[in-house]
């Protein structure tokens, strides 16, 4: 049975390296994370699995980021896009459990923050909803 406290990230970028900061603050933190190099490979993952948080890096075309707001847009989903800062990057908040919320920029330390309320909503959802252990559970 799959552990109830973890998040799953789906990465979205030109290249894993990109995610390398970010990856390594985010698996200290108890998440699982994926790889995805195009929108294609995204919604592939999207299509198979239940992701509660999708990071989105600036140096892929702003119009696979749009498309990932409509993909995602009404799905429970939460949605960061990387801002690149001159040590690492910030995430700015586009969607937030499906809906809208752009706000501002998120340091790492803040970030994190995020990930802990994340976590703690993600679990409460988890441990009352049917069908827990179906890795497309909640999907769309």
């Amino acid at each position: 049975m799959e552990d109830r406290g973890i998040l799953r990230v789906l990465l979205v970028g030109d290249s894993p390296q990109s995610f390398l900061l970010s990856r390594q603050v985010l698996e200290r933190s108890g998440c699982e994370c994926h790889f995805a190099g195009s929108l294609e490979a995204a919604r592939d993952l999207l299509d198979r699995w239940q992701f509660e948080i999708v990071l989105s890096m600036r140096a892929i075309p702003s119009e696979t980021t749009q498309k990932l707001v409509g993909l995602l847009s009404g799905s429970g989903v939460s949605l960061y896009s990387s801002l690149r800062v001159e040590m690492g990057s910030w995430w700015l908040p586009v969607l937030q459990f499906g809906k809208e919320s752009y706000g501002p920029a998120l340091r790492v330390d803040e970030f994190t923050r995020v990930l802990d309320d994340l976590r703690n909503q993600v679990s409460l959802h988890r441990y009352a909803s049917p069908g827990f252990g179906d890795p497309k559970h909640g999907k769309r």
